[in-house]
């Protein structure tokens, strides 16, 4: 398939429409390079109410969204187990393809998605938003200007209280359906961080245990990630109040990111509720080798992350860019997950491409 070069905002229709559609569509609806056109879901009550308040129209199944010649790109919020097949019904009407992450959970799902990309040659973004906000941007700035020096280490932790309020029955206590819990439902956020940072690790070991009161499923997982020249940890928890953190540590200063994640899905203000420290070593009176360390606000420019990857996305449509997060890049993601996950299983130290190699 060819990008479209018509003008005007482009066409897009938003498939699944539970509360996370609600939140993007709160972000994008009223952007320029966006036209919402239709939506789908089969609840028709919440379909007529996503309508009604973004003002687009409705389509009472799929297979009619899909058919239609006015829309150009669809953005995907269905549950993981369902991208595969809307994914492929997508790919097969020629319609270009925004889906929430993790791209998929399961291997065969990763392959089915990435054989319909393909043959469509569509453009494919996955959403892994938080590598847009602005204090994970203004990290990667200070890796590349080298003015914090080389890097050695890195901790990136999000957690939050959801196992304490689980009950039996739950899906995210199941470790079938939710496998290794937070680390699925959190972590996979911040695996992406670390792959924009530093690239995909090579190895990976990781600890988990239980705790919630009614439920099996792991609660906490810790993971040493081995870069090519970094060591990463990742904490995810389902036990303590909200925490979204990166730690970087480098020769010539360390930065701490704190974020408040209640924020998250006011989008446009959720930078102005996070800061960035810059910690070095400052010199001290009139000694030249009399050093004291000292901790620096980083000034932060607001920028709306959900609503700049849907952009992103309506202007690759057209040929003006291309997508930052693609289908290789959501995969390489998915790839350390899983890699996580096994070495929680498995209790061994697990490299990165046997997992990189199951999904290819």
């Amino acid at each position: 398939m060819t990008q479209s070069t018509s003008g005007g905002p482009t066409r897009l229709a938003a498939i699944g429409l539970g509360r996370w559609a609600r939140i993007m569509a709160s972000a994008y609806y009223r952007s320029e390079d966006v036209d919402l056109v239709s939506c789908f879901t089969r609840n028709p009550e919440r379909r007529a109410r996503f309508a009604a308040d973004y003002g687009c129209g409705e389509d009472d199944s799929l297979e009619a969204l899909l058919s239609r010649d006015d829309i150009e790109g669809v953005i995907v919020t269905v549950p993981n187990d369902q991208h595969a097949s809307v994914i492929e019904a997508a790919a097969r009407a020629g319609k270009h393809v925004y889906v929430e992450k993790p791209v998929a959970v399961d291997a065969a799902d990763i392959k089915r998605i990435r054989a319909a990309v393909t043959e469509a040659n569509i453009v494919f973004a996955c959403g892994h938003s938080a590598r847009r906000l602005a204090g994970v941007r203004e990290m990667r700035r200070c890796l590349d200007t080298g003015e914090i020096g080389t890097p050695s280490m890195v901790e990136a932790v999000f957690s939050n209280e959801r196992g304490l309020e689980l009950n039996e029955g739950d899906w995210r206590g199941d470790p079938e359906r939710a496998p290794g819990g937070p680390l699925t439902q959190l972590g996979i956020h911040h695996i992406d961080n670390l792959n924009y940072l530093f690239g995909v690790p090579r190895r990976v070991v990781a600890m988990g245990r239980q705790g919630a009161p009614r439920v099996s499923n792991t609660m906490v997982v810790g993971a040493l990630m081995e870069f090519d020249d970094v060591i990463g940890f990742l904490g995810n928890d389902w036990l303590t109040p909200g925490a979204f953190t990166m730690d970087l540590y480098a020769t010539v200063a360390r930065l701490r990111y704190e974020l408040d994640f209640s924020w998250w899905s006011d989008s446009a203000d959720t930078d102005a509720h996070a800061r960035l420290i810059k910690v070095q070593f400052d010199s001290h009176g009139d000694d030249p080798d009399a050093r004291v360390l000292s901790e620096r606000p980083v000034q932060l420019d607001a920028r709306n992350h959900l609503r700049e990857e849907i952009d992103e996305f309506a202007r690759a449509i057209r040929g003006r860019g291309e997508v930052e997060v693609d289908l290789e890049t959501a995969v390489a993601n998915v790839a350390v997950m899983m890699a996580t996950l096994r070495a929680l299983k498995e209790q061994r130290a697990v490299d990165v491409e046997e997992t990189m190699s199951e999904l290819s």
